[in-house]
């Protein structure tokens, strides 16, 4: 861990929220709702909407041309989930029948568990806005269509550190197996791939800082 270790802390990595609760409540319920979904998630600032109510929230041309609009679903009815700095929200953005088909079909514990891993990503990046304030950091005109700046970004980079040690310890993970990891290269997750793929050795190292800080 010699290498890992040296690296100089600048910054904090900020702590995403916790939404367990959140998530036990929801799965106490035998069909899921869009009011359930209203009526749990409002008060965290999070709203699941449609691409159209997406693109009518943001304020730049080129934010909205780089909305995923033709990405395939990251499951079905899930199209992808976005914080926006001008609403300070959390955005969910679903085809609604199909997602909630999809939610009270036998994968609702992998679609719980892959959205509770989705708005920690966004409440992170929720915080970093909070910690800006007054300052507009127009986050939304990166997009995952252009992968080499959106993977790049300081604020992806922490958020996505995060997202990769939630996948590890879903894979019964522990600490000290993640940090082994970051020495050895091997590939557990998909996020892993993109950073040793599509960003500069610099995003590579920060990666790799951000995971030990959080860990």
């Amino acid at each position: 861990m010699r290498h890992i270790i040296s690296y100089k802390v600048f910054e904090g990595v900020i702590k995403a929220y916790d939404f367990t609760e959140t998530f036990d409540e929801l799965k106490s319920i035998k069909d899921i709702t869009l009011e359930d979904l209203d009526r749990i998630f409002n008060h965290l600032d999070v709203e699941f909407v449609d691409i159209d109510y997406f693109k009518s929230k943001l304020q730049t041309q080129k934010e909205i041309e780089l909305v995923p609009v033709n990405m395939p679903h990251i499951r079905p009815g899930l199209r992808f989930a976005a914080h926006n700095i001008y609403t300070n929200k959390m955005y969910v953005c679903i085809e609604a029948d199909k997602f909630l088909e999809t939610l009270n079909s036998p994968l609702r514990t992998e679609i719980l568990d892959l959205l509770d891993e989705i708005l920690r990503h966004e409440s992170i990046h929720k915080q970093q806005g909070e910690k800006r304030p007054g300052v507009i950091i127009r986050n939304l005109e990166n997009s995952p269509m252009k992968p080499k700046e959106y993977f790049g970004s300081t604020d992806e980079i922490m958020a996505y550190a995060d997202s990769f040690i939630t996948q590890c310890r879903k894979r019964g993970l522990s600490n000290e197996d993640i940090k082994n990891m970051l020495v050895s290269g091997k590939k557990v997750s998909w996020i892993q791939d993109v950073y040793s793929r599509f960003t500069s050795p610099q995003s590579q190292k920060r990666f790799k800082k951000y995971v030990y800080q959080y860990l």
